[in-house]
């Protein structure tokens, strides 16, 4: 399948000198500096997720984000670099951005309108103002099961098609010259 896939000028280097990149734990705290405690956690909850779908080498533990060809998804940005890459099959994963953006905010996602009204009468049953605080707070402490609820919820990452099919990512763990066309 064809991805671009924007990155740093120092990532294309690497991957034409040594043939492969990997995301490691440091370019992610360079890139989110002061929110890296958030980002990097939930990073690795996509990639032990992933590997129910896809063999991922051990070690790797964080995606490299792809936007399938066409579906012009990646804004330009400075000291960048646009890489387009035919990735084989079996070596990456198509994800629902969607639920991403859940996972982020640590929130449920629902499977559907009906599913989202439902846990929100539950949460105000049980008196929850803040969803998100069922992971980031307390309320995940008093409501154990409400928390597990959430948590499953962002597993439809891989399994859920978007309600718009321009939030279909890709995610790969490893990047190969030979992919660069």
């Amino acid at each position: 399948m064809i991805f671009i896939t924007r990155q740093s000028p120092e990532v294309l280097k690497e991957l034409t000198e040594s043939g492969t990149y990997t995301v490691k734990e440091e370019y992610i705290s360079s890139k989110y500096t002061t929110i890296t405690d958030h980002y990097a956690p939930l990073y690795r909850m996509l990639t032990s997720m992933a590997r129910k779908y896809i063999d991922i080498p051990d070690g790797l533990l964080y995606p490299v984000w792809l936007s399938p060809e066409g579906t012009d998804t990646i804004p330009p940005s400075e000291d960048s670099v646009f890489l387009r890459m035919d990735i084989p099959d079996g070596n990456y994963i198509l994800a629902n951005d969607e639920v991403w953006d859940h996972m982020i905010n640590h929130v449920y996602f629902p499977m559907s309108q009906s599913d989202e009204l439902e846990h929100e009468a539950e949460l105000s049953r049980y008196g929850i103002a803040s969803p998100s605080s069922l992971i980031n707070g307390n309320a995940g402490n008093f409501y154990p099961l409400l928390r597990q609820k959430v948590l499953r919820s962002w597993e439809r990452v891989y399994t859920s098609k978007p309600r718009d099919p321009s939030r279909i990512v890709g995610l790969c763990w490893e990047l190969h010259r030979e992919w660069l066309i």
